[in-house]
């Protein structure tokens, strides 16, 4: 993913840069304080998304970007803002999304991952990153690596093969939505797995069923009302055999 950022404070642009080092696909490839310095630099740059401040000295973001669209009608746009009030008058523009400076990483890393859904280049396999909350900062952790997520004693537990990480308050809704496009399925309203890793799931008695991971040792509960599904879901990735 091709990133230009416009802004006239250098150290605003210094600080997305820093923000956008932890995305492996992304390469920023111009920074301007000017709309006129983008203009005559853009089509030479190939650029897939712009990040642009709206209030500039001179000259509106939202006059730049309505010249943009004109001429670039496949550019994505992100919006940066001091004042939230702003993005009202944005949405014309159709923009991935608005950042409030000072950018929050869990906001960016969201509209990130919107942006490769709009490019076509979304990650839905187990090499994508993700980017989590926890009590003290953040951790990107690569999908292939999480067994799953635990809700336990009120706390959200991931199950990695060499350590167990409590993450943010999310709710595990909010987690589904998270790793559902990553082959990540919920199998009891206390536990998200990783489909392929599992290895087996029986029915130890009076179907009561559980589920076996790679990479961890525990019994994982499987919900009655989740096992039909869970099973057609196996047989979709090849576990015919189930």
């Amino acid at each position: 993913m091709r990133v230009v950022i416009v802004d006239d404070d250098i150290n605003s642009i210094r600080t997305v840069k820093q923000a956008l080092e932890m995305f492996e696909d992304v390469e920023v490839v111009g920074s301007f304080c000017t709309g006129a310095g983008l203009f005559e630099n853009l089509m030479d740059l190939r650029a897939d998304l712009v990040i642009l401040d709206i209030e500039l000295k001179n000259e509106s973001g939202f006059q730049i970007a309505r010249k943009l669209k004109s001429r670039y009608d496949e550019l994505l746009f992100i919006f940066l803002t001091g004042y939230a009030s702003y993005a009202i008058d944005g949405y014309d523009f159709h923009p991935v999304d608005f950042l409030t400076k000072p950018i929050r990483k869990e906001k960016l890393a969201s509209a990130i991952e919107e942006v490769r859904k709009r490019l076509g280049f979304h990650k839905e396999d187990s090499d994508a990153e993700i980017l989590f909350r926890l009590n003290n900062g953040y951790r990107m952790v690569h999908a292939r690596d999480i067994c799953g997520i635990e809700r336990r004693n009120r706390r959200n537990i991931m199950i990695l093969e060499d350590e167990e990480l409590q993450i943010g308050r999310y709710t595990m809704k909010e987690l589904q939505d998270m790793l559902d496009p990553h082959g990540f399925f919920l199998c009891h309203q206390s536990f998200l797995v990783q489909v392929k890793r599992i290895s087996s799931v029986y029915d130890e008695d009076r179907q009561q069923y559980f589920l076996k991971l790679r990479g961890y040792d525990q019994p994982i509960p499987v919900s009655r009302n989740k096992y039909k599904e869970l099973i057609s879901l196996l047989k979709k990735v090849g576990y015919v055999s189930l």
